[in-house]
């Protein structure tokens, strides 16, 4: 039987969501890794879950959606508890329960929807949950407006780490706004379709170095016809979360 739930869960302490194993061996700390063995010590029976998205070292998630096999009927409260106890408060899962056997926590998501978190100020509470820019002057109204371009069905093959595996690079995005949240925190909210390895980053850090006048507006329009030269800043992982996956039933 397959069941789902959500997680959440504080990116920093791992290496990014995918299991990576090597010679047989597990390599590293990671989100997936951690959730199996929880599962399986809770459950009594090897467990392997696959989630809605890959989330890169460092990045935060509060929705990511898992699901997974089990050869049985569980009871979800005791299950919950069991595992949020054995995640050492670096994770937190809930809503678990029983799905339909076809689910696929990745390739039935219809939106998926990730929050950036930028601090225009030193700050030091929180630094590990947003990009601290310092005291430097970034143009909002510039960088909301640059924003606006990566609305729409592009080929993001240019705002991602190189592939050529022969997939589709094409993503749709449907919101990309920028939320003044005080005098030195704002919060770009990001929904779309799908997206590319680090995608959401490379489009973060385009927006600033046009918001630090290090590009003019319209540099998205020039990345994206590939008449674009030069260097180009990748936003820091720790100011990215994934807020939420949305599904037709859950």
């Amino acid at each position: 039987m397959r069941y789902r739930f959500r997680c959440e869960y504080l990116g920093s302490a791992f290496y990014g969501w995918q299991e990576q194993n090597e010679a047989g061996k597990r390599k590293f700390v990671t989100v997936q890794s951690t959730l199996e063995d929880a599962l399986s010590i809770a459950l009594r029976a090897p467990v392997r879950v696959t989630g809605s998205g890959r989330t890169d070292t460092g990045v935060h998630a509060r929705g990511q959606c898992v699901h997974f096999d089990y050869d049985g009927e569980l009871d979800p409260v005791k299950t919950v508890r069991s595992v949020n106890g054995l995640t050492k408060r670096l994770i937190r899962i809930r809503d678990l329960q029983r799905c339909a056997d076809d689910f696929n926590a990745r390739y039935d998501a219809t939106l998926r929807y990730y929050q950036y978190t930028i601090y225009t100020r030193p700050v030091a509470l929180m630094r590990e949950f947003g990009w601290e820019c310092g005291s430097l002057h970034l143009d909002l109204d510039a960088m909301e407006r640059e924003a606006k371009r990566f609305l729409g069905e592009h080929d993001f093959i240019d705002f991602c780490i190189p592939r050529n595996d022969g997939k589709s690079t094409l993503c749709t995005l449907y919101e990309f706004r920028l939320q003044r949240i005080n005098e030195w925190t704002c919060m770009f909210h990001i929904k779309g379709n799908r997206f590319l390895h680090r995608q959401v980053r490379a489009m973060v850090g385009t927006l600033f170095d046009v918001g630090r006048g290090r590009y003019p507006e319209g540099t998205v329009d020039t990345i994206f016809a590939k008449k674009f030269k030069g260097e180009r800043t990748w936003a820091p992982p720790q100011g990215l979360v994934l807020q939420n996956v949305e599904y037709k039933d859950y």
